[in-house]
């Protein structure tokens, strides 16, 4: 109706739920029976989610939907939405410390390296965190990131980590990642324990692409002040392992690479030393910094470990040694607790309803005129927002003989949501600008609530 505060939201957190649910499964029969519901209800629901975005989120045959682009990023926005939502609540009406926030139930991270795959169990065990891992080649990783495709991503980088994000971002450096050179046993250089990579020039390489679209090994050459090689292929990671293992190409390894073992091979120190640096890269509003620090210490830490198991023989040379040395103790001090102290959890999280009433509440300045235009009574508003106050165990009113008004922490969380209710409109703006909008007739009018959205008593 005319006046009606705008949405805030055009989902509601059980709304993400579906779409979580659609993009976990695929299957209709599944969704409806992990939603509770029937499946013509789930049919429905999705529907009149694509109406109220103006963008169809998913993509239906009579058994099966799966999610499109826009669908896929607006999922990550909206749980980015929420879990900024839930940290300004924190923060503001609960009067805890920002990072107080609870971790997201599922990180989505997009990785460079295969070895995040065996993160994912310890991150479950000692975090309490579930890791959802998508790989992408290096160059395009950064990308998965911008584009709200993940909250996180695992990269690495030859220099200092340079990116530049539209949306917040965090960078938490994981190991100083030196290189070796992987050859054939029967390589005549491979008697050595030491080579240079001016004897390698001339060698058949192979090398990935790195984040910034550099090409790995053309870049160590031209560190050590050498030209590129003459003779490189350059391919994905799969490719590049492929043909090494087979002994078409020497190549570069590192302890956070994935290791290529074969009695055909071996790996030889470089009398350069180069090195890259690996890192995680997460979104602040969605990932807390002491969760962020202690995932990136739970990831090099297995980078040693397993570098200790495979690659024993290189920690016979001394600076191997000493830099296995200095980086176990570096990380001594910041190891993941076996049985970390769960963060304390409110009885419940505010939802689009809830903020639909205390938004209406801040900009008519009473209960009077807030229960006006979201046609309901004075007292069902009073009722509604006592019960709120109830199950979350905070004061969001103050009540006097002169009338009541928001407290001023629910004024300051206001506040800050108007600024993440702008994030999330940005998100919808952007998939507009490469997804196609639903034709007009599709569209919602400008002030119609979604569904729970509505004025109803209380």
């Amino acid at each position: 109706m005319a006046g009606r505060p705008e949405l805030l939201s055009p989902f509601s957190r059980n709304d993400l739920s579906l779409l979580d649910t659609v993009g976990q499964c695929g299957d209709l029969g599944e969704v409806a029976r992990r939603a509770g519901a029937r499946h013509a209800a789930v049919e429905r629901q999705l529907d009149r989610l694509d109406r109220t975005v103006g963008l169809p989120l998913t993509l239906r045959s009579r058994h099966t939907a799966r999610l499109t682009s826009a669908g896929s990023r607006l999922l990550v926005a909206g749980r980015r939405f929420f879990h900024q939502v839930d940290l300004a609540a924190r923060t503001h009406i609960f009067g805890h410390g920002s990072e107080a926030v609870d971790a997201p139930e599922v990180l989505s991270v997009a990785s460079t390296e295969p070895l995040l795959e065996e993160v994912v169990e310890d991150a479950a065990a000692l975090l309490g965190l579930l890791l959802s891992v998508r790989h992408e080649a290096p160059h395009r990783v950064a990308g998965q990131l911008a584009g709200y495709h993940v909250d996180a991503v695992y990269t690495w980088s030859l220099d200092s980590p340079r990116h530049s994000f539209d949306r917040a971002t965090r960078t938490y450096a994981v190991l100083d990642d030196p290189l070796w050179v992987i050859l054939p046993r029967d390589h005549p250089l491979a008697v050595r324990d030491t080579v240079s990579l001016a004897d390698l020039r001339d060698e058949t390489w192979v090398s990935e692409t790195g984040p910034t679209s550099e090409i790995l090994v053309s870049r160590v050459f031209q560190t050590a002040g050498l030209p590129s090689p003459t003779r490189l292929r350059v391919t994905d990671a799969s490719v590049a392992r492929g043909m090494l293992r087979r002994g078409d190409a020497i190549g570069l390894g590192s302890p956070t690479h994935p290791a290529v073992l074969d009695p055909s091979l071996v790996r030889r120190s470089l009398a350069e030393r180069p090195h890259r640096t690996t890192s995680l890269l997460v979104d602040p509003t969605i990932v807390p910094q002491a969760v962020a620090r202690r995932l990136t210490v739970l990831i090099a830490d297995r980078c040693l470990r397993r570098f200790a198991e495979q690659h024993r023989d290189l920690l016979n040379e001394p600076w191997w040694a000493r830099w296995y040395v200095e980086w176990t103790g570096h990380l001594a001090g910041g190891a993941p607790d076996p049985d970390p102290a769960p963060v304390p959890a409110e009885a419940r999280k505010l939802d689009v309803p809830d903020l639909h009433l205390l938004r209406a509440v801040a900009q008519h300045g009473s209960i009077n005129r807030a229960a006006a235009v979201l046609c309901i009574s004075q007292s069902a508003l009073t009722r509604r927002i006592h019960r709120l106050e109830q199950s979350l165990g905070a004061h969001l009113l103050l009540r006097s003989p002169r009338g009541t008004e928001l407290t001023g922490p629910t004024r300051r969380f206001l506040h800050q949501l108007a600024r993440y209710e702008a994030e999330f409109r940005d998100a919808a703006v952007a998939c507009r600008a490469v997804d196609h909008s639903l034709p007009q007739g599709h569209w919602p009018t400008r002030h119609v609530a979604p569904a729970g959205l509505s004025g109803e008593a209380g």
